[in-house]
Formats: C-alpha cells, sequence, structure tokens
C-alpha cells in the first residue's frame, strides 16, 4: 500500500501573504521525503500572483480544518450558490511559443494580450512589494539567466499576476495568468477583442474567467473555484485532436479563425455578470468531452 507523503508547512503569518524571499527561502530547503505545503490562518487572503506561483510550482496551499485539529485544501471548496463575492475579478490565462534563441522577448505577449482589457504591468518583482519597472528587455534577460524555468510577479492599475517562462524542446513556452479588477463588466466587443488577439498572436491556448473569490486584496480561502468561463482559444496543436462535427452544447459558440492547417478555436459561453452556480463550468467540461471522439456517445446527455 502507497503511503502518503509528509508535508513539510510553511507558515505564513498575517491576514495578506506576499511571496516573499523567506518562502524562497523555506521552498529551497525542504526536507527530502517531504512536500512542501504553504499554511496560513483560515481567513488569509494571499495575493493573486502569489497563489499563481504556488500553483505553478505544485505547492499546497493549506489552513485550518473548522475545528483546528488538522489542515485542509484552501483552493477547494464545494461550490454553493452564494459566492464570497458580489463582484471579483477577470482572471486571465495564456500562453505562447517563441523560438528558443536570443531574439524571443519574454514579457512582450503577455503585455499585448492585456491591451483588450484596458490594463498593462507596470512593475514585477521575484518577490513582493515588487521593485522593478516593467521592461521587456529587462525582463527577458532576467529569464534568460534563469532557464530552464522562472517566474516573476507583475501589477498595475487594476491588474496583478504571475508571468513564467520555462524551456522546452521545441521552444520556450511564455504563460501568464492575471486577475483584472476594473470593476467593469465584460461585454461582447472586449470578449471578442481578446480572443482575436489571442488567435493573432499565435497563442498555444488563452482564457477568461468571472473570478467571484478573489479581488485586488488577494484570493479568497476556500474561494479560488468560484470562477464562470467567458472565453477560450486553444491553438492549433490542441484542435488537430478534436472532433468539430460534434454538436455544441446550447448557449456555447464555437468557431475557427485563421486558414488550415493554423487554425484556432475560439469558444464562448454565456455573458453572465453575478456567480451562476456552476453551470458555466459544466458547460466548458460538456464542450471539451464532446469534441473528443472517443467520448461523443457517452455525452449525449449535454445536448
Amino acid at each position: 500500500m502507497n503511503q502518503p507523503v509528509p508535508l513539510h508547512f510553511i507558515t505564513a503569518p498575517g491576514a495578506r501573504p506576499w511571496k516573499t524571499h523567506a518562502l524562497e527561502s523555506a521552498l529551497r530547503n525542504v526536507p527530502p521525503g517531504k512536500l512542501p505545503a504553504f499554511a496560513t490562518a483560515g481567513d488569509a487572503q494571499p495575493s493573486y500572483g502569489l497563489i499563481a506561483f504556488l500553483k505553478a510550482v505544485n505547492v499546497a496551499w493549506v489552513r485550518p480544518t473548522p475545528d483546528g485539529q488538522g489542515v485542509e485544501n484552501a483552493l477547494g471548496t464545494l461550490l454553493g450558490t452564494d459566492a464570497p463575492l458580489a463582484a471579483g475579478g477577470l482572471a486571465v490565462t495564456g500562453s505562447v511559443l517563441h523560438p528558443a534563441n536570443r531574439t524571443s522577448r519574454i514579457g512582450a505577449y503577455t503585455g499585448r494580450m492585456l491591451e483588450p482589457f484596458q490594463v498593462q504591468p507596470l512593475r514585477t518583482g521575484a518577490t513582493e512589494p515588487l521593485a522593478w519597472q516593467w521592461e521587456v528587455d529587462a525582463i527577458t534577460g532576467w529569464f534568460h539567466e534563469r532557464m530552464p524555468w522562472s517566474a516573476l510577479i507583475f501589477s498595475g492599475n487594476h491588474v496583478t499576476g504571475l508571468l513564467t517562462a520555462v524551456r522546452t524542446d521545441a521552444g520556450v513556452v511564455e504563460s501568464f495568468d492575471a486577475l483584472v479588477t476594473t470593476g467593469s463588466p465584460l461585454g461582447e466587443a472586449v470578449r471578442d477583442a481578446a480572443i482575436q488577439q489571442a488567435a493573432a498572436l499565435n497563442s498555444m491556448d488563452f482564457s477568461m474567467d468571472l473570478h467571484f473569490g478573489a479581488d485586488e486584496l488577494g484570493v479568497h480561502a476556500g474561494a479560488d473555484g468560484y470562477r464562470v468561463p467567458l472565453g477560450t482559444v486553444l491553438g492549433p496543436d490542441f484542435v488537430k485532436g478534436m472532433d468539430l462535427t460534434a454538436q455544441a452544447l446550447e448557449g456555447v459558440g464555437l468557431a475557427l479563425l485563421g486558414a488550415r492547417p493554423f487554425q484556432h478555436l475560439a469558444v464562448t459561453f454565456p455573458l453572465v455578470s453575478a456567480w451562476d452556480g456552476g453551470r458555466g463550468q459544466a458547460l466548458r467540461q460538456g464542450t471539451f468531452q464532446m469534441q473528443r471522439p472517443d467520448s461523443r456517445r457517452g455525452n449525449r446527455a449535454y445536448t
């Protein structure tokens, strides 16, 4: 029988934890045979950039159980009819493949993908508070010195997030995970502009979610799952393995952008302004299950 790997707790004091030098040092010094776990108070709200970093490096965020006798996953929750926030933020993620050479400029893609939402990164840094100005050439040099993988947190007016770069056999993948907190409702024009931008910049993938568990103060414990999908773009490599003749679900739009064989699949979901109880998540799951040739028969109930 496989025994669970013991956790090594890295305790973060305070109500608004940041990504700090102390956290980086603690992660480098996890004892062999143990998994790191970032432990906070039950009501702590870590910064969005910190939570994005923990996800990127597969470090669990835990908080005390209600009885105080153990710990529980602070990223997970049983979704209910009421979300923690009446209006949260817009979670935006994306990635692109750069050639593995010195011509690649890390950060330029992320900045351009945030343009449709009328926000831009202004500051960045490996730890918070952020100490550097957002300068693509400097950022590119920083990442090149730290390959094969590294990450920077960034922020600007009404935006914060994480920028990562990883060297692969195919090239360098630039990825971002950002939270936009302008408070402006997302309309069709902005969503369509972001989708067109994702395809034009040859994104590997791109997505937009309304996030009712995070805002400019941070991510509410247990509430990261309160997301409503609004749109997704998949790059050509992902589209090749899909059966695009499958019938779309009601309220879901499917479109192919670009010319063969370099076509992106754009998927749009119903625009909402309030927590939908998880309906959008079910639509997204059903949509992508239906595009798999080996699972269409088992998903007729979604049509």
